[in-house]
Formats: structure tokens, C-alpha cells, sequence
């Protein structure tokens, strides 16, 4: 009888060694999922409520020092995935300013080497501002309704080159009320080349610029 009792208290023990061990691997788990869900600087990965964001910073980042068509290399980007951009498309912008609604839109694309200076720069002024999110269309190729965008943005914002009338890029535009108050081409004038990155001073000029147009958009919704 007594030995029954030892072999019981033994299965008994080994039982509650196994839960013990299931509870920890359980925990471990559960530690390994926050790790994934919490990024580097302790923000909540944006991969979870913006997958947006995710792709748009992939298709700039998987280009980083990959030869360009010239033999030389395209500039690096390093963009936080706790990034405000999300995709748009002709008829979300087209009903920004048919709702007199107010927004920030980016058009550019990847392989545009003054686009990657650019999205750099609007991502860094705008990580610690109140702007909710910054939409991004990628006017690589044109799509339906490319030229009646064309129409609403006017000629200051189409490129003519080669006879072909397109949107210029990049181009930060910011809208409040459904008009457009302030919008910026390009990067700045002092930056001869893209493979060249800004210094300090030049990132602070063209950050300047943004800031103040986002503030302007923050202001409107307000």
C-alpha cells in the first residue's frame, strides 16, 4: 500500500513538472510574439495596424545599393516601420478636394533617385508630428484617370518633358479645406546630385519646408 502511494505521489509530481513545463513554453511564446509585435525603439510595430506602410518602405529599401542603369549605386533609405504612409489611389485624392477634405500626398516611386531623398526627409519631419497618415501614390506608370489628376493638380505640377505630360516627382503637395496651400517639387536646388546625400543644413532647410505644410494640414483639421 505504501508503494502504490509513492508511485502516485511520483506521477503526480512528474504531472506537475510537465504543466510547469507546457506554462513555460507557453510564456516563451507569448514573450517571443511581443518581440516581434514591438519594434527596436519600443513603438508598436506599424506591420500590425498599417501594412501599407510595410510595402511602401520594402519597394524603397530593396533597392538600396543596387547598381543603377549608369553603373552607379541607388541611394540609401532608412525609413522606420513606424511610418505614416499608406497608399492611395486617383479617386481618394480626386474626393480630398471634392469633400473639401485636408491631407498630405506624396507622389513618387521607388526607383526615382530624387524621390528617395525626398520620402527620407517627409518620413523624419513628420514621425513626431500629429499628422495621422501621409498618402502615397506611386506615379510610376499611369493608370485610369492619370490625366484627369493631371487636370485638378494644374500645369505647375506636370513634368512636359518628352512631350508626355506627367506628374511631377516628387512632389509633396498639402491640402486643407480641399485646396492646395502649399506643395514642394523636388528636393532642394543645392542638391546637384541624388547620389549625393544632403547635409545637415540642407536636411533641416527641405524638413523646414514640410513641417510647415503639415502644420498647415493639422491646422485645417483642427
Amino acid at each position: 500500500m505504501e508503494k502504490m502511494s509513492v508511485i502516485f505521489k511520483d506521477i503526480f509530481n512528474d504531472k506537475k513538472k510537465r504543466i510547469v513545463f507546457i506554462d513555460g513554453v507557453i510564456l516563451l511564446i507569448l514573450l517571443f510574439i511581443l518581440f516581434i509585435v514591438f519594434n527596436r525603439d519600443g513603438s508598436v510595430f506599424v506591420g500590425v495596424d498599417n501594412p501599407d506602410g510595410v510595402k511602401i518602405i520594402n519597394k524603397y529599401e530593396e533597392l538600396n545599393d543596387i547598381e543603377t542603369d549608369d553603373g552607379r549605386r541607388y541611394p540609401k533609405v532608412d525609413i522606420s516601420s513606424n511610418n505614416k504612409f499608406v497608399y492611395t489611389n486617383i479617386n481618394e485624392i480626386l474626393n480630398v478636394f471634392n469633400n473639401d477634405d485636408s491631407a498630405v500626398i506624396y507622389f513618387s516611386y521607388p526607383s526615382c533617385l530624387y524621390c528617395r531623398t525626398a520620402i527620407q526627409v517627409l518620413h523624419d519631419t513628420a514621425k513626431d508630428m500629429e499628422i495621422d497618415k501621409i498618402y502615397y501614390m506611386d506615379v510610376e506608370n499611369r493608370v485610369d484617370g492619370y490625366d484627369k489628376l493631371l487636370d485638378i493638380l494644374g500645369d505647375k505640377f506636370v513634368n512636359n518633358e518628352n512631350n508626355t505630360r506627367e506628374i511631377f516627382s516628387p512632389l509633396v503637395i498639402f491640402v486643407a479645406n480641399g485646396d492646395i496651400v502649399s506643395y514642394r517639387k523636388g528636393t532642394l536646388f543645392s542638391q546637384e546630385t541624388p547620389y549625393i546625400a544632403l547635409d545637415q543644413s540642407q536636411i533641416d532647410g527641405l524638413s523646414e519646408i514640410y513641417r510647415y505644410g503639415i502644420m498647415d494640414v493639422i491646422n485645417a483639421k483642427s
